[in-house]
């Protein structure tokens, strides 16, 4: 099974079910971001990371269009820089455009942007526009406000339900049942190509077609 805890957040749930319900109706275009704080160690090494923000941030939000529209990309625009941290091997900043099978438009902010005095690590939002309305989703919005002499700043406590329990209880109860895993390899992999299709964009300047 492929750890794309974002599935379990309540917030995309939620939208997941309005849009099936037909509530905005047809999607025309998802803007998403995983902007995320640096995260430093092997993440920076691109012998063994393979990429920068671009891979670590473009896959989770990028399933969650996957799954939301039911189609597959098959164009890829991307820009990329170390813009945060300086002597980087690898990019902290990035951002991804992509064309899907059934004209959904979709961008992606995907970066190691927040920074040490920022509230929180980072955050999982996307604007869902369709047809008949728009849904705004902040998947780590059930947090507190947290002032504290300690800590020396206001940070933000996230109360919300742990997606990751959720998704480790999925797969456990597939592998008892004898089922197949709700989150495939193959999810994965349509995820992991829009990535890597962003570097192919970096290196041609244009798009490229999947």
């Amino acid at each position: 099974m492929t750890a794309f805890p974002c599935r379990y957040l309540a917030a995309v749930i939620q939208a997941k079910e309005a849009v099936d319900r037909g509530d905005i109706g047809q999607i025309v275009a998802i803007k998403g971001t995983n902007r995320g704080s640096y995260p430093g160690g092997w993440f920076v090494d691109p012998k063994l990371s393979g990429g920068g923000a671009l891979l670590d941030h473009t896959v989770h939000v990028m399933d969650l269009i996957n799954w939301f529209t039911g189609s597959e990309v098959k164009e890829v625009y991307a820009y990329a820089a170390a813009l945060f941290q300086e002597n980087l091997a690898v990019e902290d900043a990035g951002m991804i455009h992509v064309k899907l099978a059934n004209g959904v438009f979709g961008v992606l902010d995907t970066s190691w942007s927040r920074r040490a005095p920022f509230p929180t690590w980072g955050d999982v939002t996307m604007e869902i526009v369709g047809t008949k309305g728009v849904i705004s989703v902040d998947g780590l919005a059930q947090k507190n406000e947290l002032y504290s002499s300690t800590i020396g700043k206001g940070v933000w406590d996230y109360w919300g339900d742990d997606m990751d329990a959720y998704m480790i209880q999925d797969f456990v109860h597939a592998l008892l049942r004898g089922e197949a895993v709700p989150i495939s390899g193959e999810d994965g992999w349509h995820s992991a190509i829009v990535a890597l299709a962003g570097y192919k964009s970096l290196q041609e300047g244009q798009p490229v077609l999947l």
